[in-house]
């Protein structure tokens, strides 16, 4: 199928402990960053792409914490988990992405058929 996705997460944690995740809306629901494989680049590659241009984090502040494999649709889809700071990226994001709380990052995932045991 050339329709393959690439999917990403970034952890935030926050100055008072806390943790939230980022996520995205998209037609009326939620989903994580993804984007379409570009057979030009890695996996890697592309989800730091999409971080960087779309999502506009810092990406010289992130660190690659978790990869691993989920299903979406019967599609296999690599999703990427990184680590930021608070006090190293910008507050505010673009319109249809926003960190939210560990529940909803779960609500999120619940859908995708994950391999292994994540750490997040």
């Amino acid at each position: 199928m050339s329709d393959k996705k690439v999917a990403g997460t970034v952890i935030l944690h926050l100055e008072d402990g806390s943790k939230k995740f980022l996520v995205r809306t998209i037609n009326d629901g939620l989903a994580l960053a993804f984007t379409d494989f570009s057979a030009e680049q890695t996996g890697l590659a592309n989800i730091l792409q999409i971080l960087k241009e779309e999502v506009q984090l810092d990406i010289e502040n992130i660190q690659l914490v978790e990869l691993t494999n989920g299903q979406i649709q019967d599609i296999n889809v690599p999703l990427f988990v990184f680590d930021a700071q608070e006090n190293q990226q910008q507050a505010e994001l673009p319109d249809e992405y926003y960190w939210a709380n560990a529940q909803t990052f779960r609500e999120i995932i619940q859908d995708m058929d994950i391999e292994g045991m994540p750490f997040f």
